[in-house]
């Protein structure tokens, strides 16, 4: 019912695309992509999906539901990028981000942007059944289908995207759902059906390009339907979030039968988990069931060895342990991970590092950050971990030097700037508002980053160069503010709500776990 729905429950309902049955494909030296034809650009340009998946991530990372942790973050994207390197072919990048949210499901959003709910990680039985789940949505961006159903659709299908755009944004800054169920009801609700009704063309092409994309990664091509399977099983046991996922993602009989005859046509393999797959699917058990709950589930799991995997249940319980504050049985827990896990994982090295920035070591914290960045340079939390480490020293001349080619490697993270905007925070408003403002302009916070930058522009400081790029700054913000008020029929805009936790507080607040 959409009165109770979420102000992201309300954007997949329409902009996540149901899985349906689909005819079996075979594999091909290419990937077999259909001409997609002018249509879809017409309807809605590449540069026009770009800037609507940006609005919505903006509208999402206001909603507070989007899970802030740079571990489950970097895995969910390495796994895409797996996804997209085996094809070429798929053309756009991707970005995925995890949504703290306990439904099975997943959804895709015009210009690449893919959400992925924590609950779907830590109920996955392997890693390929959770590629798989990814692969299918990857390939609906590919396929531009929500531009080619406005296509087909016309202006059913664009008022029910202003709709959605309109409810989550008064949800986002009313917090009340009611508000953004009477912008929905504006003229929406059967778009809504006519939405679900064109989508079954597009999922027997996602269906096919996602088995494609899913085996030439090197993964279990059964696992998709494998996976509908166990779905479709959950259901009968009433399970509520799998409900979630059926409700976006129908499955049938005819659905699995299909599956199961594609995946016969495809290469067998035996794909063992990585590491990484395993810990994160761990780490989003804790932030789901809480640190209680998932101590308990860790003690039951362990006493009665009903596991996969002995480390990573170690791992778990050493994450709920020290969100509880216990950093000696978190340590103790850790410890007994690391012997499990050969060869070692950067998160092992990570969550070590953050027990001692609990204990206030950061002398040790700092060094063990150091080493382990230098054994996994990709791992970026463990360079910002050092980084956090020496703020908490106060070590201005340490942090500089830290954060110099952090800079420049990533200048696209808002989380570097708001470690930067911690450097200058007591002796600098200059470059203070300014790295704020870059890490609010890198979220699609417009209003916050203009904001920002006004104060910059006002600061006390003596840098032409700085200056200047404010200034451009501020004029480009102005320019797309007055440009949406236009397109909102010349109302202001609501102002964007700052979230408490993108703004410096103390030593530790920006490293999460």
């Amino acid at each position: 019912m959409i009165f109770a729905m979420k102000p992201r429950a309300l954007l997949c309902l329409l902009l996540s695309l149901s899985l349906l049955s689909s005819p079996v494909a075979t594999q091909a030296d290419a990937l077999l992509l259909p001409d997609l034809g002018d249509a879809s650009q017409a309807a809605l340009s590449p540069q026009a999906e770009q800037k609507l998946g940006r609005q919505i991530m903006g509208m999402i990372r206001e909603s507070g539901e989007m899970l802030d942790d740079a571990e489950v973050e970097l895995y969910i994207n390495q796994l895409g990028r797996r996804l997209a390197s085996a094809s070429p072919e798929l053309g756009p990048s991707f970005e995925f981000f995890p949504m703290l949210d306990p439904q099975i499901n997943a959804f895709a959003l015009p210009g690449g942007f893919i959400g992925v709910h924590t609950g779907l990680i830590y109920t996955a039985q392997g890693e390929s059944e959770l590629a798989s789940v990814l692969a299918h949505e990857m390939a609906h961006v590919t396929q531009h289908h929500i531009a080619r159903s406005i296509a087909q659709q016309g202006n059913n299908q664009l008022l029910a995207i202003a709709g959605i755009l309109v409810a989550i944004l008064a949800a986002s800054v009313s917090k009340n759902t009611q508000v953004s169920a009477a912008a929905m009801n504006a003229g929406t609700g059967m778009a809504i059906q006519n939405q679900l009704t064109f989508s079954r063309d597009f999922e027997r092409e996602a269906d096919n390009i996602g088995m494609q994309i899913l085996s030439r990664a090197g993964f279990d091509a059964r696992a998709m339907p494998t996976f509908f399977e166990r779905m479709q099983r959950v259901n009968r046991a009433n399970d509520n979030q799998a409900l979630a996922f059926l409700r976006t993602h129908p499955v049938t009989s005819e659905r699995i039968s299909a599956g199961q005859a594609r995946s016969a046509q495809l290469p067998v393999r035996m794909v063992a988990d990585s590491p990484a797959f395993l810990l994160v699917r761990e780490k989003c058990r804790v932030w789901q069931l809480g640190p209680m709950e998932a101590v308990k589930f860790y003690q039951h799991a362990l006493d009665n060895r009903q596991f996969n995997h002995e480390g990573a249940i170690w791992y778990g319980l050493a994450v709920a342990r020290l969100k509880l504050g216990d950093t000696a049985g978190a340590q103790t827990a850790l410890n007994e991970a690391s012997q499990r896990m050969a060869g070692g994982h950067p998160m092992l090295l990570s969550l070590g590092g953050d027990i001692r920035l609990r204990l206030n070591d950061y002398a040790g914290a700092r060094t063990l950050f150091h080493e382990a960045a230098r054994r996994y340079p990709d791992a970026r939390y463990l360079a910002y971990g050092e980084v956090d480490a020496a703020l908490a020293q106060n070590d201005q001349t340490g942090v500089a030097a830290l954060l110099k080619p952090l800079s420049a490697r990533y200048a696209s993270d808002p989380a570097l700037w708001q470690r930067v905007a911690r450097q200058y925070a007591d002796h600098d408003r200059l470059r203070y508002h300014q790295a704020l403002g870059n890490a609010y302009y890198l979220q699609n916070k417009p209003s916050a980053a203009l904001e920002q930058y006004q104060l910059a522009s006002q600061a006390p400081g003596e840098d032409f160069y700085l200056r200047s790029s404010i200034e451009a700054r501020i004029r480009e913000l102005q320019t797309r503010l007055d440009e949406a008020r236009k397109e909102n029929g010349g109302k202001p805009l609501p102002r964007e709500r700052w979230q408490a936790g993108a703004q410096p507080a103390g030593p530790l607040a920006a490293h999460w776990h």
